[in-house]
C-alpha cells in the first residue's frame, strides 16, 4: 500500500508550482503518491503538471476538473486516493523534504489517526521565514488540536477516517469545519513539534483578498458545526477566536468602502451573539494570547479604528 497520498489543488499558480512540485516528488519518503488536481486553471499550471507526470510517472497523477473551488478539488482527491494516509498541499507552498518522512513515522509507530506538525511562515518579497508551530497547552492531544491551526496542510490523516468528510466547494473556510470534523471523529492525535511545512504570504491570496463581503462565509462554516453538543466550549472558543476576532480582523484591515466594512462586522457580531450568546463566559478565553485578548477587548468596545492602527504600525 502506498504510504502516504498527498493531495494538491491546483488554480492560476503556474509561477508556484514548480517549486511545489519539486518539494514534493524528492521527498525522503519514497512510497508516496502525489494528486494534482487542476481545478480549471486558465493559466499553463496544467503543462507544468504534464512534464511531473512524464519525469514521475509512478508518483505524480494528474486529473482534470471543471473550476468549483479548493474544496472540491480536495474532494476529488480523497476519492482517488490510494495512501494509508493522505495529507494536503496548497500548490503556492512548499514543504520540508523529509515532512512526509518524519509524519509518516510518527504516524505509523504509534498508530496515530492525526499528526500535526509545525510551519513556516514564508514572506513571498524577502523570503524571509518564522516559525509557527502549535502550543501544546492541554494534556489531552487530541482536544489540544482544537486550538491549534485550523488548516489541513499542516497535518496527516489516516484515509479511512476521513473518506466520507467533505469539503465544502466555493467557499472560503472550508478548512475550519473539515477540520474540526475530523478531530471530533479521531481517537488519537501526536505532533512533531517542528516546521515542516512553508506556508507562502503572498498577497494575491485567498485571505489576503479584500473581497470584504466573503468574509461572511466563515459563518457556514460554524453552521456546519455549531450543533456538535459534544464539544460545544471549544466550538464556542473558536467561534471567538476565528469569527470575533480574526475575521472581524480581516475586514478591518481590507481595502475598500468603511460603510460595507462596518455592514459586514456587524453581521459578524450579530452572528456570534445570536448563536454563542454566552461567549464571554467561555472558559477557554483565557487561552488567547496577550495580543488577540488586546483585540477581543477593543471589538468588544468597537474600537475599530485603533485596530487599525495597531496592525498598521506592525506592518
Amino acid at each position: 500500500m502506498t504510504k502516504v497520498s498527498i493531495i494538491v489543488p491546483v488554480y492560476n499558480v503556474e509561477k508556484y508550482l514548480p517549486r511545489c512540485l519539486d518539494s514534493l516528488v524528492n521527498q525522503t519518503l519514497e512510497d508516496i503518491e502525489i494528486i494534482v488536481v487542476n481545478d480549471g486553471s486558465p493559466d499553463n499550471s496544467q503543462k507544468i503538471i504534464n512534464k511531473y507526470v512524464k519525469k514521475y510517472p509512478n508518483k505524480v497523477k494528474s486529473y482534470i476538473k471543471e473550476n468549483g473551488g479548493q474544496g472540491s478539488a480536495r474532494n476529488l482527491g480523497i476519492k482517488e486516493a490510494k495512501g494509508e494516509y493522505i495529507g494536503f498541499v496548497d500548490s503556492d507552498d512548499f514543504v520540508e523534504l523529509d515532512m512526509y518522512e518524519k509524519l509518516y513515522n510518527k504516524a505509523h509507530q504509534n498508530k496515530l489517526d492525526v499528526v500535526i506538525c509545525g510551519s513556516y511562515n514564508v514572506d513571498e518579497i524577502t523570503g524571509k521565514k518564522e516559525t509557527e508551530i502549535d502550543k501544546i497547552i492541554l494534556n489531552d492531544q487530541k482536544k489540544n488540536a482544537f486550538f491549534g491551526r485550523m488548516a489541513v496542510w499542516n497535518k496527516i490523516y489516516k484515509r479511512n477516517l476521513i473518506s466520507d468528510i467533505k469539503f465544502r466547494s466555493k467557499v472560503w473556510y472550508e478548512d475550519l469545519d473539515f477540520t474540526i470534523k475530523v478531530l471530533s471523529k479521531v481517537n488519537s492525535v501526536d505532533y512533531v513539534n517542528e516546521p515542516l511545512y512553508n506556508y507562502l504570504l503572498r498577497e494575491g491570496s485567498t485571505m489576503n483578498n479584500s473581497n470584504i463581503e466573503r468574509n461572511l462565509e466563515i459563518r457556514l462554516a460554524f453552521d456546519e458545526i455549531k450543533k456538535m453538543s459534544k464539544y460545544r466550549n471549544i466550538i464556542e472558543f473558536l467561534a471567538v477566536d476565528h469569527i470575533y476576532i480574526s475575521a472581524i480582523v480581516r475586514v478591518i484591515n481590507a481595502s475598500g468602502s468603511h460603510k460595507l466594512k462596518k455592514e459586514v462586522i456587524k453581521k459578524l457580531i450579530d452572528y456570534i451573539y445570536i448563536n454563542f450568546n454566552n461567549f464571554k463566559n467561555n472558559k477557554y478565553l483565557s487561552l488567547l494570547s496577550r495580543s488577540r485578548k488586546i483585540v477581543y477587548n477593543l471589538i468588544n468596545l468597537k474600537q475599530y479604528w485603533l485596530i487599525w492602527l495597531i496592525f498598521k504600525m506592525k506592518g
